[in-house]
């Protein structure tokens, strides 16, 4: 399910790839606004969202008459207590309890925009990392998402996602962090603290030779990864793939199955990032 916010849509290649890969669309209030924006007439009718959801404040009048014109339902949702993104999530489990299934979640502008909006994104993304583990958030530049405590395996497209990567420990007050596969692990005394009073990895680097990224983490940290400026036919969120695993011994199958050559298994971080947990 896409997620149209009331952010500007900068990258068109970009929003074609995550539109085409989304069963459901929806535009949270002005988000309408930015969709029709973008296409010319002849393309408009192409990229037709599900619904319209919100307390209706930002979508303009001609868009409004437009969508509703072309049949979609445009739904007022006057919660004073909600985001228009918030009652768009809404709107999905909704779909998710006729349809019987969870749909992963795309968030398409949460990263662009105004700063208080984006933190809002943020947030939300760290409270859904239970219920929702795939949900993203994808801006013409980057693609983000939570990693929740525990151990992870994220398969990467080189042609897909761009060099630059960052660990970011947001909404905690601090994360202990093991990496393979990065250009500068995070991995010096077999863990690294970060925080916003500390140490954070930002700028880091993939490697073109590892097609895999292994995270350790003892805390939810948002992961976050540059979109290259030419994308291929596919869309970001398909092409990057995330395996979580709580069970250590899992995780060290994978990790040989990879061939990625890890020197220290999965069970031995977890037990030093416990350790240093508890000291």
């Amino acid at each position: 399910a896409m997620i149209i916010l009331n952010q500007p849509i900068t990258r068109k290649d970009v929003f074609v790839r995550a539109w085409r890969a989304s069963e459901v669309h929806l535009c949270a209030d002005g988000g309408a606004n930015r969709l029709y924006d973008i296409w010319n007439a002849d393309q408009r009718a192409s990229y037709t969202p599900t619904m319209i959801k919100g307390d209706l404040d930002s979508i303009r009048s001609d868009v409004k008459a437009y969508y509703s014109a072309s049949g979609v339902p445009v739904k007022y949702d006057g919660d004073q207590y909600a985001t228009d993104l918030m009652k768009c999530i809404r709107e999905v489990e909704a779909i998710e309890k006729a349809t019987g299934r969870q749909l992963s979640l795309l968030l398409m502008g949460g990263l662009s925009g105004r700063i208080d909006q984006t933190v809002h994104t943020m947030s939300l993304l760290h409270k859904l990392r239970k219920s929702r583990p795939s949900s993203f958030v994808l801006s013409g530049e980057s693609l983000a998402w939570v990693l929740d405590e525990g151990s992870h395996l994220i398969e990467i497209d080189h042609s897909t996602m761009g060099e630059t990567c960052g660990i970011l420990p947001v909404g905690i007050d601090k994360a202990m962090v093991h990496t393979e596969g990065l250009k500068w692990n995070l991995s010096e005394l077999r863990y690294w603290t970060t925080s916003f009073d500390g140490q954070i990895s930002t700028s880091n680097h993939l490697v073109p030779s590892e097609p895999v990224v292994s995270i350790t983490t003892d805390r939810p940290i948002l992961w976050c990864i540059e979109v290259r400026p030419n994308l291929g036919q596919s869309s970001p969120t398909n092409r990057v793939r995330t395996r979580s695993s709580y069970g250590p011994e899992e995780l060290k199958r994978d990790i040989r199955g990879l061939s990625m050559g890890v020197a220290r298994t999965a069970e031995d971080v977890g037990k030093d990032l416990l350790r240093v947990g508890r000291g």
